[in-house]
């Protein structure tokens, strides 16, 4: 009995966790920002979510293999995880983007945020010197600029690709997206569902 309780756990807790970086999934980051908008809307306080993506992560695959690419992805993942404070949120999104969950967080904050991290993962060596690894990021923050996982995601979506376009252009400003906070959610380039709520299952 005792042993299927403790197979069961892992089994769940398996079912929750990234297999490459250890951080947590897809999945489980659905149940915590659930809990975080409930907890946000109850003590009327903000949250921040960024998104987060390698800079020419493919480059990197491609000079230096898919083993050096998998090592880069699960020190950016330490890096990330350990800059955050043990409420807050690190989960791998998919591929070479990771998402963060910052609690009780304003988009000034969130944006200090962002630059720290983009100065630490500037310092991590990869096998080829001729490559540099980078973050590119984008920030949304409940309740002002959306009240629902789905919308906060495609705002903080929209916002990291427009900073990684600046960042390759050699025009860049304004790496944790504080000019496009202020750009309205009509003039995106992505339809943000305002009205599409999140629930606490998961799909």
């Amino acid at each position: 009995m005792i042993h299927n309780s403790v197979l069961y756990e892992q089994t769940r807790q398996d079912s929750l966790t990234d297999a490459l970086t250890g951080l947590p999934n897809v999945r489980f980051l659905y149940m915590h920002v659930a809990r975080e908008l409930a907890r946000a809307t109850r003590l009327g306080s903000k949250m921040a979510l960024i998104v987060v993506d390698v800079d020419d992560f493919k480059k990197i695959n491609d000079s230096c293999g898919h083993r050096a690419g998998d090592l880069a992805l699960r020190e950016i993942g330490r890096l990330l995880r350990e800059a955050i404070r043990p409420y807050d949120l690190c989960a791998r999104y998919a591929g070479d983007e990771f998402i963060l969950v910052l609690a009780s967080c304003d988009g000034d904050e969130a944006a200090t945020k962002l630059e720290e991290l983009q100065a630490a993962i500037e310092g991590l060596a990869v096998p080829d010197p001729t490559l540099r690894l980078g973050i590119s990021g984008g920030i949304a923050v409940f309740p002002e600029e959306g009240r629902s996982y789905e919308s906060l995601l495609a705002l903080a979506d929209s916002r990291m690709y427009r900073n990684k376009g600046a960042r390759k252009s050699g025009h860049f400003r304004d790496p944790a997206g504080r000019a496009a906070a202020a750009v309205a959610l009509g003039a995106l380039d992505v339809e943000v569902p305002e009205t599409v709520e999140l629930h606490a299952g998961v799909a």
